[in-house]
């Protein structure tokens, strides 16, 4: 029926338009060769009609001062029309095209003047594959062929008049290379390089599948997408989708003026086997072995279709990452479209949906891969736990679902691929518009981080007592939703001594959370920008060794001039990679920091918009009345110690920062440790650093302090600033954690 309204609309407007109706004649007429090239039979069509495409010029001024043909306002008045709406919204008018290359030739225009891409239209296209199944339905790229790459059009014409549509209908070499629900993805392996055919049996799964592949190719500096031409149809109840890519728009042969000339610009028919020649000499003496030489030149290479390949079948282990507990989850599942669901604790047990589970685990309906799209949402998820900027975000996740019981509440995990999982932590972690570089030098390190963590055996909270101990106090202290017990004590002169430190191994039941006190998390909230993907896709797998061992990558906002050693701020050991050295090039004590910086550009580039409410980092001062600090002291540490008298530093690591801190009040003396601990006691939420000097006066205690987080490893400030100048990802790391080598993963 629809076909047969095609075709009485082409009728129509032939019996109306001259012009139109000329050049279809003309076309019943043009001379044909074939030729076998590549393994494919294709065909050559003189065609000098087409010279209008072929010659036409494409760059932006000539197509600002041309009027757009395909605009309404500016169509001939014989030009007819079929209507055609898309998905949300999108409209489309349905165009004879008057300079044809096929048969019932049409072109489907956008109604509104938007560039050529295919984002959000190829399911349109999908839906008139299936309206009009008599018809191929083609897409050239705005680089690759398209005609008017300023308004978004396909074209159309009847099924089977495409060479390599033919081939493939046929039974050709194709070889499986992924799959997704009910979509298969293969590779042509004839004619040229790039080429690639999609099936599936809905829409739905050829759009993730396409545009995952989409994903893994190249896009062009300045472009909305790669070069690529697209063919789609529908037959036998699947959408059938051939895709080829392309490295260029033109050969060398369109700019030659030696006898290789050829005025030809391959879009989708050529690149289909259907090659147009609008110049009789030229038609004249092409051979397979010249028709090939520009097929080759406008294709991608082998190793960029290898590329592409790899990106689509590659693995990435798999992280369980604990998101967030409470008495009550809601969430939803995105594949079903149910809306919010509730978990309830409820006898110790979940409950959910009229029953009780030990534990509830919703997979993924999609593969873990760095292009996976989101698979389920929490509400109320807390992020900057303890910290001045704490809020409530509702986040979405790729990935699968876990929910089991912690204690006396439910936690929600996150299990998924480790590559896409840094994907949100380089976006959380600091702006996804920051250097390359720079990107390319956290992403080796949140790697690396991660992957000794999970490598690494679980062990209690870390708490040091005096052996003068006798009398145990509890303190509770509440972290990342998890409840850490540790014992304190006074000795017989009434010194109250605490040593604290927290890490990942506190997590019993996943691998890391998804706070600031592993590493920030948001799931695909934050994974954005298309500079993070390719950060990730370029170091896919890299990590830091050092003597063939994993190394723990630690990191912090700002050093404040000189890097901490591990054992400051963690247990007492050490490790040769992270060492208290100047942030100075070539770690000259006596050299410009790199973290001492007030460049905004810079800054804005390392900080997330709410770590931007912290301005200042390098160098910064606090004041406390000392009624108001012990009561702080009180509040923070349930210990009592009265009036402030004096505050003093018993040991310091090489950057200054305290490890041992002794708080005396006029009713107990306090001393308190390690670094995190003494930042918690001190502050509301986290003091900058424990990197600070103390100055007493008669009613207040000032610290005069220095650097943003524990300053061990690399300084997120500082190696921003070595990236704008000009060190590269290698070198940011050598700096950082001298003597370490970057392998891969899986070696």
């Amino acid at each position: 029926m629809n076909k047969e309204t095609i075709y009485k609309f082409v009728g129509d407007q032939l019996s109306r338009w001259p012009l139109a109706c000329d050049n279809f004649r003309a076309l019943k007429n043009v001379r044909i060769r074939e030729m076998n090239a590549g393994g494919l039979d294709v065909r050559l069509q003189f065609n000098p009609a087409r010279m209008v495409s072929s010659a036409a010029k494409l760059n932006k001024e000539d197509i600002a001062k041309r009027k757009c043909f395909l605009c309404r306002a500016n169509r001939p008045a014989e030009q007819m029309m079929l209507k055609f709406e898309g998905r949300k919204g999108k409209k489309y008018h349905i165009l004879v095209n008057p300079y044809p290359i096929f048969p019932d030739h049409l072109v489907i225009a956008s109604d509104k003047h938007t560039d050529q891409t295919i984002w959000n239209r190829y399911v349109d296209m999908l839906d008139l594959a299936r309206k009009y199944q008599g018809f191929t339905f083609f897409y050239n790229g705005p680089r690759s062929g398209a005609s008017a790459p300023d308004h978004h059009h396909f074209q159309a014409a009847p099924r089977g008049l495409i060479p390599l549509e033919n081939d493939v209908e046929s039974g050709a070499q194709l070889q499986h290379v992924a799959s997704l629900q009910d979509a298969e993805l293969l590779h042509y392996q004839k004619f040229t390089t790039g080429v690639f055919v999609l099936k599936a049996e809905t829409a739905k799964s050829a759009a993730k599948l396409f545009y995952r592949l989409l994903d893994c190719a190249e896009i062009p500096e300045g472009e909305k997408e790669p070069m690529f031409n697209l063919f789609t149809y529908y037959r036998d109840g699947e959408f059938r989708t051939i895709v080829v890519f392309r490295s260029r728009h033109r050969s060398h042969h369109y700019f030659s003026d030696g006898p290789d000339h050829l005025t030809m610009s391959p879009g989708c028919a050529d690149m289909g086997g259907m090659f147009i020649v609008p110049v009789e000499a030229e038609f004249e003496k092409l051979t397979p072995e010249l028709l090939m030489e520009m097929v080759s030149e406008v294709s991608i290479t082998v190793e960029e279709q290898e590329r592409i390949i790899g990106r689509l079948t590659r693995t990435q282990p798999v992280v369980n990452v604990g998101i967030m507990s409470a008495k009550e989850l809601d969430f939803e599942i995105l594949s079903d479209g149910a809306g919010v669901r509730k978990a309830v604790l409820r006898e110790g047990k979940i409950e959910y949906d009229g029953a009780l589970y030990d534990e509830l685990f919703f997979d993924a309906q999609t593969p873990s891969t760095l292009f996976a799209e989101p698979s389920f949402v929490l509400h109320d998820v807390t992020i900057g736990v303890n910290f001045h900027w704490e809020r409530k975000e509702v986040q979405k996740f790729a990935g699968s679902l876990k929910i089991i019981v912690e204690k006396d509440k439910l936690t929600a995990m996150n299990v998924v691929g480790v590559e896409d999982y840094l994907l949100s932590v380089i976006s959380s972690e600091m702006s996804a518009s920051a250097s390359e570089e720079f990107l390319k030098a956290h992403a080796v390190i949140s790697r690396s981080w991660l992957m000794a963590q999970m490598n690494s055996s679980g062990k209690d909270v870390h708490v040091s007592v005096p052996e003068c101990v006798t009398d145990l106090q509890s303190l509770m202290l509440h972290l990342d939703g998890l409840i850490n017990h540790a014992d304190a004590a006074d000795d017989e002169n009434g010194v109250h001594e605490v040593i604290r430190w927290y890490d990942h191994e506190d997590h019993k039941n996943f691998d890391v959370c998804a706070d600031d006190h592993c590493q920030r998390y948001q799931g695909l909230t934050r994974a954005v920008g298309k500079t993070v993907r390719r950060v990730i896709d370029s170091t896919w797998g890299q990590v830091l060794t050092y003597d063939g061992q994993l190394c723990d990558a630690r990191f912090s906002k700002c050093c404040g001039g000189v890097m901490e050693r591990f054992g400051t701020c963690w247990e007492d050991k050490e490790y040769p990679y992270l060492q208290p050295l100047p942030d100075s090039p070539g770690h000259s004590p006596e050299g410009r920091c790199f973290c001492d910086t007030q460049d905004k550009e810079i800054l804005s580039q390392v900080l997330n918009n709410y770590d931007q409410e912290t301005v200042d980092f390098y160098r910064w001062t606090v004041e406390y009345g000392r009624n108001e600090l012990a009561d702080l002291i009180e509040s923070r540490s349930g210990v009592k110690v009265g009036r402030i008298l004096s505050v003093t530093p018993l040991e310091r690591g090489g950057s200054g920062r305290i490890s041992r801190l002794k708080i005396e009040g006029e009713e107990k003396t306090f001393i308190v440790g390690k670094e995190l601990e003494i930042r918690r006691i001190l502050s509301d939420s986290h003091l900058k650093s424990s990197a600070f000097d103390v100055e007493m006066t008669d009613e207040k205690v000032i610290l005069h302090g220095s650097g943003w987080g524990h300053g061990v490893g690399l300084c997120q400030i500082g190696a921003a600033v070595m990236a704008s100048e000009g060190y590269d990802y290698r070198q940011i790391l050598e700096h950082y954690y001298p003597g370490t080598k970057i392998n891969h993963y899986e070696e």
